[in-house]
């Protein structure tokens, strides 16, 4: 049972670290299409003429659209537990997710192609190859963070320690019943022996529920623990793309998007 703690906590440790990664690369390929300046004395940088606020108004989009769709990816219901493999319902449930999880996951990637056409783009305008480089390895870096917050979310503590973890919250308590009875005796008070009985069950359900809380580390609305997903990639990372876009074109118009729009 502490094992099976230990590896949630973990997991949820883990996706918070790949949840900023994914934040701070989104950010830096914003800074890069909207600032970067290839200016040398034998060579032009960015041509004046080109649209730029255009141009970076299409990665924040994309980055913002990317973001609510990884948001309600993340925020799906669980569909790896033990009712989901062995019940008709539960088979049918965990279908039903999956197609809406793949149909997401092949969306977030389809954002991603939009972020390296965009930068082909930069490259046309004259972005040297070594800078287009870096980019790409942001690119490569947020996919590669995203796959991994996907594993976090499919894939959960082993079936047998949970299964163990059940059994043993149910089955331990009636065989302390002998050492509950002597307590009585020896202190003559039942009402003692019942007490340290009763607690012992609720810490052993409390243990147990824990770990069925944080089994999904992106439970922030229902959980204490879990991340909150809709506040880390929702509005909060779309305020900070704004300050972004305020810094460096400050006298543009506001940006207006809606999150459904394609």
């Amino acid at each position: 049972m502490t094992s099976s703690i230990r590896m949630a906590f973990s997991r949820r440790e883990v996706a918070l670290s790949h949840l900023s990664v994914v934040k701070s690369t989104l950010l830096s390929i914003y800074s890069a299409h909207a600032c970067w300046n290839w200016a040398t004395p034998k060579k032009e940088g960015r041509d004046p003429a080109f649209d730029w606020l255009q141009h970076t108004d299409k990665i924040l989009k994309t980055s913002v659209q990317l973001c609510n769709e990884l948001m309600r990816l993340l925020t799906l219901p669980t569909s790896t537990r033990a009712r989901h493999r062995v019940t008709c319902y539960g088979r049918k449930e965990a279908k039903d997710i999956e197609y809406v999880m793949t149909k997401l996951h092949l969306t977030i990637l389809d954002r991603m192609g939009n972020i390296t056409d965009l930068c082909e783009d930069l490259k046309y305008q004259g972005l040297p190859p070594n800078e287009a480089t870096r980019i790409r390895q942001w690119e490569r870096m947020l996919i590669e963070k995203i796959e991994m917050l996907l594993v976090a979310k499919k894939y959960r503590t082993p079936q047998a320690l949970r299964s163990f973890a059940r059994l043993f919250s149910i089955f331990l308590p009636p065989l302390y019943a002998p050492f509950y009875s002597q307590m009585a005796t020896e202190m003559n008070s039942l009402a003692m022996g019942i007490t340290f009985s009763v607690i012992t069950c609720i810490a052993l359900t409390a243990l147990f529920e824990s770990i069925v809380q944080i089994e999904d580390p992106f439970t922030g609305k229902v959980a204490l623990d879990g991340i909150d997903v809709s506040k880390e990639l929702g509005d909060d990372f779309r305020e900070q793309l704004l300050s972004y876009r305020l810094h460096h074109f400050a006298n543009a118009q506001p940006f207006q998007m809606k999150l459904n729009q394609n």
